[in-house]
């Protein structure tokens, strides 16, 4: 059986808009050894796996920077301080695609890098989206929606134009939710 390392001591190494990087020092509880360890230190963030009324999925196209590349994902974002994970990912869905969602239920939750980031990235199903506005990008993103059939979505990601990990483990929880629902409709 395995134990945690306890640990020895913890900075801040950097301070930056949306996290910070800390070296933590912890004891090997085999070796008895100090090492010393890496970790962002973050907000945790939300995904919303969203469908219109009328069975589409909602995507969102934008340019990343950390790829430099375009990417299909799903709405989603920061969770802001205690905000409540269902409330951050019904904020995040208005805002990135003008939708408001009929209902919402929280499908679980995610380790982005457990070796390196600590927050966690929960999954929040919409279901019978109504477009409700224009959507309010954040002054450093540009937005493009996209509603797609599940088999569009399929095929994409086949294709490589979903592969943003963190989106393809919300499908994960999606597909476990229909699953355990024992139909396809994901209201």
């Amino acid at each position: 059986m395995l134990d945690p390392w306890p640990e020895l001591s913890r900075r801040t190494l950097a301070s930056f808009k949306v996290f910070d990087v800390l070296e933590v020092r912890r004891r090997s509880p085999r070796t008895q050894q100090p090492h010393g360890f890496f970790v962002i230190d973050t907000n945790n963030w939300v995904n919303v796996v969203a469908f219109t009324e009328d069975q589409r999925l909602i995507l969102v196209r934008q340019f990343r920077h950390g790829t430099e590349t375009f990417t299909l994902e799903i709405p989603g974002g920061v969770v802001h301080g205690d905000e409540d994970p269902i409330d951050a990912a019904i904020r995040e869905l208005r805002e990135e695609s003008g939708y408001a969602p009929g209902d919402v239920e929280f499908l679980g939750t995610a380790s982005p890098n457990p070796a390196i980031f600590s927050n966690t990235c929960g999954t929040v199903l919409a279901t019978g989206c109504r477009r409700v506005g224009e959507i309010q990008p954040d002054p450093g993103e540009d937005i493009e929606v996209v509603l797609m059939t599940r088999d569009e979505v399929d095929d994409a990601i086949l294709r490589g134009e979903v592969n943003h990990a963190l989106v393809l483990a919300a499908f994960a929880w999606w597909d476990l939710y229909v699953k355990r629902k024992g139909a396809m409709d994901p209201s």
